[in-house]
Formats: C-alpha cells, structure tokens, sequence
C-alpha cells in the first residue's frame, strides 16, 4: 500500500483528501470568477462532490466516466494542433489519475456503505460484474458527453443526438442503481448513436479535409445532413465511442435476453 492509500486524518486517505479538495477548490472558482455562475455545473460539482465525501459507492466511477468524457471531447481539438491546458484535459487527467486506483475501487464499489440510508447496490455483484458496471458507466459518461458537443453544434436540432444523451444519463442512474436494464439501455442507445454517425464518417472527415477546422463548410456544400453542418469533429470520435460502448455491453446483454427467454 502506498502513501496515498493509507488512512491519514478521519478515516481519509490522501487520495482521497485531494479529490474532495479538489471538488471544494472548483466549487469556489465557480463562486468567485466574475462570469455569471453556470447554476447547472455548479450543481453537478455540489453533488458529486458531496457523494464523493460520504463514499456513495458509484461516486468513484461516476466521477471517472465525468473526467473521460471531458478528455475525449477535447480529442477533435487535438487532431488539428489546438494544444493547450484545455484541449490537453489536463485536469481531467490529473483527477483520473487520482481515481483510478484499486484501493479506491476497494473503498467504494465493493465496500458496505458508511450511510446507512444509502445502501451500497453494488455489494451483490461479484468483481467481474462490478467491473462490467463501471467500464459501461464509463462508456455511456464519455459518448454522452461528445453527444452534448453534437447537439451544441448542430445548426438545427439533431433530435436523435439529444435524445440518446438524455438516454445515456438515464442509463448511468441505472447503473448506480445496480439494475441491469441500464445495460439494455446502453446497448440500445449505442446502437442507435452508431447507426447514425457512422455513415457519416467518411463524409464528416471528407469536408474537414476540403474546408479545414476553423472554416466550416459554406452553405450547401457540406458533405453531412444539414443539422449537422456545424458538427464535422465529433462524428469520428462518436463513432468510435458507440462501437467501443457496443463491444463492452453487447456479451452481457446477450447474458442478461438469453436467462430472460430461457426462463
């Protein structure tokens, strides 16, 4: 056991003190910077912050889906040489850093739960089935967070896009729910991600490479449908983010419909 995973103060490891104050941290730049405060991420920092702290079993995994979704939303950046702080996500990379380790898996998703009125659903599953949960949850944090980008970018509404990251998010309170359809969810809303952005690869790289990152495509030259005129970059990583989704859910769904049917 390393430092960083030896009890220091309450109970706490240093690992954990430094994501907890690391919450804390962002929680007051939100508060004091001079922009107006985006209620709604202030919100999900309050939140996830406040779970991390009383060791909710699925903060942990959450908190790594969040951080891989931020990463993978910054790869079309890189593809064309924006490299900077932002687009090299490296606070998403420190904090997964600080996540991804066995000691906190050890701590939150096969530990009893220290609230007594928030039970730890996962305690039931075996390693392997936890670690399908987690890997699932990281699947459906990081596609659903290239679909936000998708939808920003759409010029029109791209209603398959919203609809399947509001699916996503439904599928990830599944997930911490420990309920098994959240797998059948995420199977189905990969699936349906897929069938739409990957016939669009070849047209999506096709125009970036005609028109470059900064110049999109002018009226009525875009190789994609019109709603996604402004989304050229998130196809490719979109597609690969919902086959990689299908992959890691596919063998347990078939599981999950094969026990259904056969009684």
């Amino acid at each position: 056991m390393t430092f960083f995973d030896r009890e220091f103060i309450l109970g706490r490891t240093p690992r954990e003190l430094v994501c907890i104050l690391g919450g804390l941290a962002i929680i007051t730049f939100e508060l004091v910077r001079p922009s107006p405060v985006d209620v709604p991420n202030l919100l999900v920092y309050v939140v996830a912050t406040a779970l991390f702290a009383v060791r909710f079993y699925a903060a942990r995994a959450a908190a790594v889906a969040a951080c891989l979704g931020a990463v993978v939303q910054q790869w079309p950046h890189l593809r064309f040489g924006e490299v900077d702080w932002e687009t090299l996500g490296l606070f998403p990379l420190v904090a997964f850093v600080l996540l991804a380790s066995s000691d906190l898996v050890e701590r939150f998703e096969r530990a009893p739960s220290r609230v007594r009125w928030l039970p730890n659903l996962w305690a039931g599953f075996t390693a392997a089935q936890t670690r399908t949960l987690r890997w699932s949850a990281y699947a459906a944090g990081a596609l659903a967070g290239l679909l936000d980008h998708i939808t920003e970018q759409a010029v029109q509404d791209a209603g398959w896009a919203r609809g399947s990251m509001i699916a996503l998010v439904v599928s990830l309170l599944l997930l911490c729910a420990g309920r098994a359809v959240a797998l059948l969810l995420l199977w189905a809303t990969s699936l349906v991600v897929a069938v739409h952005v990957v016939p669009l690869v070849l047209p999506a790289e096709a125009t970036l490479a005609l028109f470059g990152l900064k110049n999109f495509a002018p009226a009525g030259t875009s190789l994609l449908p019109a709603e996604l005129a402004g989304a050229h970059l998130y196809i490719l990583p979109a597609a690969v983010l919902a086959v990689v989704a299908l992959a890691l859910t596919t063998p347990t769904v078939f599981r999950l419909l094969r026990r259904t049917l056969l009684g």
